[in-house]
């Protein structure tokens, strides 16, 4: 090239026409990087490069779903993946062909019983039983004839003393007594004396074991001395007593006593037979003293079969007799003279 020389200072503007233009200067130097403009209009597409190794991870939000691509190649076999959920039942389909036998099962439960069949037809009969146990006691039989006499046995044990007999013929009259001492003035006399007696019948029937049976309908009942709610009579008047019972039993044996306060007298026992009323009675002469207590009372140790219907009466009875011996002196003046049993002896 030809000479160079640096620029010259800037001159005052001139005031002359501008003059032709110059010969470009040399390119100055590189000057700081202008404001950015704006972006200018999108040129055509260009050619696809090669593609690029895989970037980096980026880190914004994942764009809108591109539009579906053309199907690729199957790809080869992959890993068995973990079961998915159970889908819904298809169709049923046909019947396919009859398979063999299977083995035998488990046996199954019991079902429950079912109806009772027709009866069978009678089996053959079977060989005797064993010899059972002997049966209950029948009834009695009738009576049979008389057998003959036996040997003398030996004695046996002392038996219960026996009832008391019948009061004996009145005795000649003794020598008169010495007149006694003139007694206090007594009270005045009203009616003729009541003689202590009584009867009462039973209503209710089967009275309970062990208590006293309460003859409970009065037919009379002299001087009060029967309670007909207790079925006790108390002595009031000291002396000689007869008692007498008469009781009807059905369904059962009867056992019956009387008692002198808690101590028995008499006992009477009847035992049922079957399809009969039977009756069992009983009585005694006995000798009271005032406060004493006398109970028909029953003893069974089963339910007690004592019977008392409309036309059918059991009842107890009693009634003074005479007094004491040592207790003449005591007799009331009203009270009657004692009856005499027998002939009078001259």
């Amino acid at each position: 090239g030809g000479l160079w020389w640096p620029p010259g200072p800037v001159g005052l503007p001139g005031m002359g026409k501008p003059g032709l233009t110059g010969f470009p200067g040399p390119q100055g130097p590189l000057g700081k990087p202008g404001i950015q403009g704006e972006p200018g209009p999108q040129g055509p597409i260009g050619v696809p490069g090669i593609q690029g190794p895989p970037g980096l991870p980026g880190l914004g939000k994942p764009g809108q779903d591109g539009i579906p691509g053309q199907p690729g190649f199957p790809g080869g076999k992959g890993e068995q993946g973990l079961p998915g959920d159970r889908g819904m039942g298809g169709v049923p389909g046909a019947q396919g062909p009859r398979g063999e036998k299977g083995h035998m099962g488990a046996p199954g439960m019991s079902g429950p019983p079912g109806e009772p069949g027709p009866p069978g037809l009678p089996g053959p009969m079977g060989p005797p039983g064993v010899t059972g146990f002997p049966g209950p006691k029948g009834e009695g039989g009738a009576v049979g004839l008389p057998g003959p006499l036996g040997p003398k046995g030996e004695p046996g044990l002392q038996g219960f003393p026996g009832k008391p007999g019948f009061l004996g013929e009145v005795g000649p009259p003794g020598m008169r007594g010495l007149p006694g001492p003139i007694g206090p003035k007594g009270e005045n006399g009203g009616g003729a004396y009541q003689v202590p007696a009584f009867t009462a019948e039973l209503t209710t029937p089967f009275p309970p074991v062990g208590a006293p049976v309460k003859f409970d309908k009065l037919l009379y009942n002299g001087r009060q001395n029967y309670n007909p709610q207790t079925g006790i009579f108390t002595c009031e008047v000291p002396g000689v007593y007869y008692f007498a019972y008469h009781v009807h039993c059905k369904g059962g044996s009867v056992w019956v006593a009387l008692f002198k306060n808690n101590e028995p007298m008499m006992y009477t026992y009847d035992e049922y037979k079957k399809g009969f009323l039977d009756q069992a009675s009983g009585s005694a002469v006995l000798q009271l003293r005032p406060e004493t207590r006398f109970i028909s009372r029953c003893l069974q140790n089963r339910p007690p079969d004592s019977y008392a219907g409309q036309y059918v009466h059991s009842s107890f009875s009693g009634i003074y007799c005479i007094p004491c011996r040592d207790e003449y002196a005591l007799r009331p003046r009203s009270l009657p003279r004692p009856l005499r049993v027998g002939k009078r002896t001259s």
